[in-house]
């Protein structure tokens, strides 16, 4: 299998009439769904090779148009939703790809440019963009294997085969939505999504599409879970990206009263390096990713993290850090200590935001928590934390618990309120938005 057209040719082939995509009140069976992406290959005047830039307007179209690049051997990258015009452009142009295929309900337009191809493997089928929080996004390149060689064992884990119903969220651009979706693609099972950001949306779908498999990073969950009618029809939710609070885990316990719960470890750059499975009745540290996956191997250097695997993107050469810091326990346990870039350098403290968020997440009252740093032209860099209150929560009380569970140096120079906090179409927290909703 030399890209992931093939695999869903095979698919439709196999079980042409089984639902693959269900998009609000709107689903496609396999056989369906390859129609629509032959469909769309006619239109996408590029070249076998060409690097493409994909910007599509709903989830179908995206998957759609992904599959359609690769069935004439392009090389698609999807483009993440809300960014401004020149950020669109200079991603385009900056990084040196031969197409830009926009892809609308309305219908498609198509933008080249002649720039050499960047490529690192010549078996590469498909590129992804880094997260882009400073300056132009990258773009990275992956063979089909590098996903698709360890689909059976992540399927295994995360309890994905053909009868899988799994219901995800957002734009799959998202390196772990995508990988989600190919991954049930490969079982031969259905995916289920909407496009609003809205729990009682997701619910009455999970509901209506008896969704048994769930995949959402924990700020979504942390939406779900305020839903009090449970969904008994979930037998296994995995989840990644960021850390599980106690707090959090109770609540999702009694949501998804059937489900084995498994929080992973990984990065766009690796694909998935450790994992464990969650039990709301025993104590654990939030910090603890649990074991490697099967067949990869992890080491810490100089607090950094180590990962050796088959399975990554084309250049990396392993073992390969991200940055990322932590340690491994006589257990032989991943404690994740923070991103690369999540640290605060407050006077010469290195300050772990991971470690800020889960313990103002721990407070009675504190839905939700996000800590981003700010300037400060004494101490270099201070931090604000945002919060979201659960219901009648109080601020006063909430403020004065601060100073007991933080050490002084922790204390945040501002803390903001929110209603709730705004998501990108990754659904991590949208620095961008938070900043301006307190400017």
């Amino acid at each position: 299998m030399k890209n992931f057209y093939e695999l869903l040719a095979e698919k439709a082939r196999l079980r042409p009439a089984h639902p693959c995509i269900a998009e609000d009140e709107n689903a496609l069976s396999y056989r369906d769904f390859l129609r629509e992406v032959n469909r769309l290959a006619k239109k996408l005047p590029a070249k076998s090779g060409d690097a493409v830039l994909v910007l599509a307007d709903s989830f179908t179209r995206q998957a759609a148009a992904f599959f359609a690049a690769q069935k004439i051997g392009a090389r698609p990258i999807l483009l993440h939703h809300g960014l401004a015009p020149e950020e669109e452009s200079a991603i385009f142009k900056e990084r040196g790809l031969q197409g830009f295929w926009r892809v609308t309900a309305d219908g498609e337009s198509y933008e080249a440019q002649d720039a050499p191809q960047s490529f690192v493997d010549d078996n590469d089928c498909l590129g992804v963009l880094t997260s882009g929080s400073t300056g132009i996004p990258k773009v990275m390149y992956r063979t089909c294997r590098s996903w698709a060689g360890f689909f059976p064992v992540q399927n295994e884990i995360f309890g994905v085969d053909e009868n899988a119903r799994i219901f995800l969220h957002g734009s799959l651009s998202f390196t772990g939505n995508m990988n989600a979706f190919l991954s049930v693609i490969f079982a031969g099972g259905t995916t289920i999504t909407g496009a609003k950001l809205r729990v009682r949306s997701w619910a009455a779908l999970m509901r209506e599409r008896r969704a048994n498999v769930l995949y959402l990073v924990p700020a979504k969950l942390r939406l779900l879970a305020s839903e009090k009618e449970p969904f008994p029809d979930v037998l296994s939710l995995f989840t990644g990206s960021q850390t599980v609070s106690d707090k959090l885990l109770a609540r999702l316990a009694k949501a998804l009263p059937n489900a084995r719960i498994v929080l992973y470890y990984g990065a766009s750059e690796l694909n998935y390096i450790t994992y464990t499975v969650l039990d709301a009745n025993v104590p654990r540290d939030p910090n603890n990713l649990g074991k490697p996956f099967p067949g990869v191997g992890l080491s810490v250097r100089d607090g950094k993290i180590y990962v050796d695997t088959a399975y990554h993107v084309s250049g990396a050469k392993t073992p390969f850090t991200v940055g990322d810091a932590g340690y491994i326990n006589d257990k032989g346990e991943l404690i994740f200590e923070g991103r690369g870039d999540a640290y605060i350098n407050k006077g010469g403290f290195k300050i772990s935001a991971a470690r800020v968020e889960n313990v103002l997440r721990d407070i009675p009252g504190v839905a939700a928590a996000v800590v981003l740093p700010v300037a400060d032209e004494t101490r270099g860099e201070e931090f604000a934390a945002f919060l979201v209150r659960e219901q009648n929560a109080d601020k006063t009380e909430i403020r004065r618990t601060l100073p007991k569970i933080l050490k002084p140096v922790e204390m945040p120079e501002r803390v903001v309120f929110l209603e709730e906090i705004p998501l990108n179409d990754r659904g991590k927290p949208d620095k961008k938005r938070l900043w301006e909703s307190v400017s």
